[in-house]
């Protein structure tokens, strides 16, 4: 069975010594996701693709992608890993050992983050449709020399300049820079990934980052009326049961 650094399903060898790491999917344990964790698993066996599961206010989702994963290859790290709502707009964990609770203002999420050993990536920081989630700029503009990593390729991101504009800040702040499906859906899976140099915990990350080439197309608009239609049905769900 290929470890994910022997991967390669674009012909290009240039690849093949790389791991291809979307660093932003959602599992079914996120209200508004309807992915199974097992197709995550099969889409790292399949075509060497590494997800970042980062599900709404738990770590259940990662936790169970990660301990299949390293099943098939052990030399992956373990990325636990959390989409936090905080007061001012969502921040994403990654290496945690423990959730994080939500709706903590950011300086303190931030700080729970780092407590763990850590890193703390923020995700579609300019996106001009997700009005609600997106972390507020002057909060991020409050707490940046403590951000690790900020989201320059959302592909849900339905303007380009709003990307493009995450990109330009990481630059004047000079930090590394992230890409991400934000997939909520299979459809959305094994399109975007950034091809990293191996890593093995976060330092050795963040130093890749600043090397990685982005494989990158933006989803249809159309999808976040699917999403908002998942979120109703579970919702509708669980007041049911």
């Amino acid at each position: 069975m290929q470890s994910i650094s022997k991967a390669n399903d674009t012909g290009n060898n240039h690849a093949a010594d790389f791991w291809k790491f979307d660093m932003h999917v959602h599992t079914w344990h996120s209200g508004d996701s309807v992915t199974n964790p097992k197709e995550i698993v099969d889409l790292f066996e399949k075509r060497g693709i590494l997800s970042l599961v980062c599900d709404h206010n738990s770590t259940a989702g990662s936790a169970e992608v990660y301990a299949a994963i390293r099943l098939i290859d052990p030399d992956i790290p373990l990325i636990l890993s959390e989409e936090i709502m905080t007061l001012s707009g969502e921040i994403i964990g990654l290496f945690l050992t423990e959730e994080v609770p939500p709706y903590l203002s950011a300086p303190v999420t931030v700080d729970r983050i780092h407590d763990q050993g850590g890193l703390a990536l923020v995700p579609h920081p300019f996106c001009s449709y997700r009005t609600s989630s997106a972390l507020r700029t002057n909060m991020l503009n409050k707490i940046i020399d403590r951000v690790d990593i900020i989201e320059g390729y959302n592909a849900r991101v339905l303007q380009d300049k709003d990307n493009f504009r995450a990109r330009e800040y990481a630059i004047k702040h000079n930090t590394p820079v992230s890409l991400g499906s934000d997939a909520h859906t299979v459809q959305e899976l094994g399109w975007c990934f950034m091809e990293l140099a191996p890593f093995d915990g976060p330092r050795e990350l963040l130093a890749t980052l600043r090397s990685g080439r982005p494989e990158f197309c933006r989803m249809d608009p159309a999808i976040h009326q699917v999403t908002r239609l998942v979120k109703a049905v579970k919702h509708d769900r669980l007041l049911e049961e």
